[in-house]
């Protein structure tokens, strides 16, 4: 679990499906959000889908090299470095599985 500054500063959103024992460029294509130009609904999804994947937060050695997961990267304002965590893609909310799904 991690506990995530304010979402309101945040500006920029990476979402990836990595792990598994094949690689396959299209399900690992990262999905990138800017949050400073996105619709108002979609930055409610995306920060939505991040506080509902924070929680299951696992650390950054735990999957088991077949097991896929989903890494999410986020910026915010005047904060270097950014906040990065990863969530088993067994344990990912609808929401963040949506997200990636979307891009």
């Amino acid at each position: 679990m991690i506990e995530l500054p304010p979402l309101s500063e945040a500006t920029w959103v990476r979402v990836s499906r990595q792990g598994g024992i094949a690689y396959i460029p299209a399900r690992a294509a990262p999905r990138d959000f800017d949050l400073r130009q996105c619709p108002e609904d979609l930055r409610r999804e995306v920060c939505q889908a991040l506080q509902q994947a924070a929680p299951l937060a696992g650390p950054e050695d735990a999957p088991g090299g077949d097991q896929r997961y989903f890494r999410i990267e986020i910026e915010f304002v005047g904060r270097a470095p950014g906040v990065q965590f990863q969530v088993p893609e067994a344990r990912a909310p609808d929401g963040l599985v949506r997200l990636w799904k979307r891009g």
